[in-house]
């Protein structure tokens, strides 16, 4: 079996590259033969494996490429990784060979998909956000700062200034969802692989009806530690990107109001808000990878209120594997993974005052210790290690080769 794997990424610089890179490390371990297509350096060192070849495109990220101009003609279609990719593809041997594209909208632009239809071998593409079907890649109007309701690329959708940055961007985004579009169209029977049960039910209507369906969660690098004891902690833990889908400012709101103490990691532009709707906040920047799990063992409870449908944020699975109890919107990912009132508590998104009465609920010692023992045992009893990753990703790749004519 021989995979090429398609990411903009050769190094981890958020959750897409890193699930592409450890998958891809984990699929040579196991055996299977890796071509790791990146654009945009550097090269991981977990790339370094006998049976994993790299093939450096050297381009650069959109926006980095020079003029406005010629920003949007890469973004819309990149002529030259077309034809490197194209070319890459078709030195593959046709026998158990597939494509396997993770992300593309940073670098290699709808000219990857393009690419890999028009190879003749299977494609399979994991679903990290919304892009496959979406402009603005997270089916949220970032505007109305609310849900999107439209049909992606409808007139009504094309009409809406929904972009985060502005209309004429969104337009940028149009026309390289309408490539994207035209090549998903005339991919032979694509398997899409979803991150959680949630994010397939929610996508799979937007996406080629001759298209199939897998779920492989993505991988939690998590150490069988002894569980947290909850109760020594006082702090509400948010952990990520301070920006308004995430509603990290309803998370601000909902503690000065349940009286708990709030801890805010990460950056974004909503840092100014938090610090002035809950003055009593404490913001601090981003930790390192390897203090992680230290920092998340230190809170109460990790709190993720998500306005939009995230995928499958594993931030709550690494809480899980601590016992630290978790609070979470019922309609992300990882809300799939919670038994509410047992080892969780699932709210409304952008509900601050079901959120507050959240907190407040688990500021009591009995409450907390309980939910995060059941949150521990749960998350154990089927971790999720990257072995059951790369197996649950060899199963899809044999489901795709099977069906090769």
């Amino acid at each position: 079996m021989r995979a090429v794997i398609i990411s903009d990424f050769g190094s981890v610089n958020g959750g897409a590259a890193k699930v592409a890179i450890e998958s891809a490390r984990g699929l040579a371990e196991a055996g299977v033969e890796i071509v790791f297509a990146c654009a945009i350096g550097p090269i991981s060192e977990r790339l370094d494996h006998p049976r994993i070849s790299v093939e450096h495109f050297a381009g650069k990220e959109i926006w980095q490429v020079g003029s406005k101009l010629a920003a949007a003609r890469q973004g819309i279609w990149n002529a030259r990784a077309y034809r490197f990719l194209s070319d890459l593809l078709a030195r593959q041997p046709r026998d158990e060979t597939l494509v396997h594209l993770h992300q593309w909208t940073k670098a290699f632009s709808p000219a990857a998909i393009a690419a890999a239809g028009e190879s003749g071998l299977p494609v399979a593409l994991t679903v990290h956000d919304y892009f496959s079907f979406c402009p603005v890649g997270g089916y949220f109007d970032f505007k109305a700062n609310a849900l999107c309701q439209r049909r992606p690329m409808s007139i009504g959708c094309v009409a809406c200034n929904c972009d985060r940055a502005s209309y004429p961007h969104k337009l940028i985004r149009v026309a390289r969802q309408f490539g994207s579009d035209k090549a998903m169209r005339k991919l032979d029977a694509p398997l899409f692989i979803h991150v959680s049960d949630f994010a397939r039910r929610f996508a799979e209507p937007f996406l080629p009806r001759q298209a199939r369906h897998v779920v492989v969660e993505n991988m939690v690098e998590a150490e069988r530690r002894t569980p947290v004891n909850a109760t020594r902690n006082r702090h509400a833990l948010f952990l990520g990107r301070f920006t308004q889908e995430k509603a990290a400012d309803v998370l601000a709101k909902a503690a000065r109001d349940a009286d708990m103490p709030v801890r805010f990691v990460g950056e974004g532009p909503l840092a100014g808000e938090i610090a002035r709707l809950n003055p009593q906040a404490e913001i601090r920047g981003w930790v390192p990878a390897e203090r992680v799990f230290d920092e998340i063992a230190q809170a109460r409870c990790l709190v993720q209120p998500s306005l939009w449908y995230e995928p499958g944020p594993l931030v709550i699975a690494e809480a899980r594997s601590l016992g630290v109890p978790v609070i979470l919107a019922r309609t992300t990912g990882s809300a799939s993974w919670v038994a509410d009132g047992e080892d969780g508590i699932l709210v409304d998104r952008g509900d601050a005052a079901g959120l507050s009465a959240a907190l407040t609920r688990l500021k009591d010692d009995a409450c907390a210790s309980a939910m995060g023992i059941a949150a521990y045992r749960g998350y154990w009893a089927d971790p999720l290690t990257t072995e059951r990753h790369v197996g649950r990703t060899i199963e899809s790749y044999r489901l795709l080769l099977s069906a090769k004519p």
